[in-house]
């Protein structure tokens, strides 16, 4: 849902030059290897989020529930969570993330509130809302549940960007800021997306608007940059202690880590999107049907047409299953083999 990529690759220099520039990238298409939906009566999906046996993915224009829950082995939707309004069980503008076990986690970005939506509940007919005791979660820019009870959002002015909420809900800081100087305000040059591997303790950022990604690894109580990636071309100009970026850079719509690569999703330069109309009223000619495979030292392996516009991807992280939600006459759930 936030983040054309051979130029993109170009410029980030220090991202594949060393290595590779020597290495033959291999090209290929990809069919999907199992459709699990197709059809998904909404004007746009939101994001995709696996919980085990089932796929959650949210419709932010739906005016009653939000989270639609899919068993991925029955290929069918089995049910819905999460009432849009501001009772005390419902959420304004929620934004849900895959958490452990088969619950969802969402937090407003209009009002302090945070909730479980449990998926065993709702197969029981039992009220699924679990309410939370706040965490310290303002205006974060995104965040991932790494354990029971723990968090890490990135943060929009501490020095360090990671905010990592502890079981005991104690809080501490980690991570290299993507802007080295000094800035009155850290809050656009911090928007990006975050992925955790929980089988390989890995967590990956992608910054939204210049070119930048980021590798830690959790070692024992703490995470370790293994490397970072940054542009040799400035995109960006600071004036005053104030960013001004100055020109749009290409960076990835999403990104995940599977068993063993890191995915992104991008829509290649000079490659005409075969967009298909949906019933929708949003224009997604600049949907990407391309997704580029990398090693975890960030070494481009593969650029591969995904044989459809590609809107979401989502991954397990113990094997290069993906799952994807696709524009094929209508949006729709599937699956492909890395």
């Amino acid at each position: 849902m936030k983040k054309k990529f051979l130029l993109y690759s170009l410029c980030l220099l220090t991202f594949i030059a060393c290595k590779s520039g020597s290495t033959e990238i291999e090209r290929l298409t990809l069919s999907p290897s199992s459709t699990i939906l197709d059809s998904l009566f909404t004007q746009l999906p939101g994001s995709l989020i696996l919980c085990n046996n089932y796929l959650v993915w949210e419709d932010p224009f739906n005016p009653n529930y939000f989270l639609h829950v899919v068993d991925i082995n029955a290929k069918k939707e089995i049910g819905t969570m999460g009432l849009i309004g501001r009772g005390p069980k419902e959420f304004i503008t929620p934004l849900s993330i895959s958490s452990i076990g088969n619950k969802i986690f969402t937090y407003d970005l209009n009002q302090n509130k945070q909730a479980y939506y449990s998926i065993d509940s709702m197969l029981a007919n039992k009220d699924p809302f679990i309410l939370l005791p706040p965490l310290p979660i303002e205006d974060c820019l995104d965040i991932v549940q790494i354990a029971e009870g723990e968090f890490i959002s990135t943060h929009p002015q501490n020095e360090q960007l990671f905010q990592w909420i502890h079981q005991d809900s104690t809080v501490s800081f980690f991570g290299k800021s993507p802007i080295k100087e000094k800035l009155k305000d850290y809050y656009n040059s911090r928007q990006g997306t975050l992925f955790y591997n929980p089988y390989n303790q890995k967590l990956i950022y992608s910054a939204s608007l210049f070119p930048y990604i980021a590798l830690y690894e959790k070692e024992g109580n703490n995470f370790q940059l293994k490397w970072e990636k940054v542009s040799s071309k400035n995109f960006y100009e600071i004036k005053n202690g104030n960013i001004h970026f100055i020109e749009e850079a290409q960076v990835p719509h999403e990104i995940i880590l599977t068993k063993d690569y890191i995915i992104t999703l991008e829509k290649e330069e000079n490659t005409p999107t075969p967009t298909k109309r949906t019933a929708g009223i949003r224009d997604l000619s600049q949907v990407p049907n391309t997704i580029f495979v990398y090693d975890y030292d960030f070494n481009l392996k593969k650029i591969i047409d995904m044989g459809m516009p590609i809107l979401r991807i989502e991954t397990k992280g113990n094997s290069n299953t993906i799952y994807a939600v696709g524009i094929d006459l209508d949006f729709c759930i599937v699956t492909y083999e890395i």
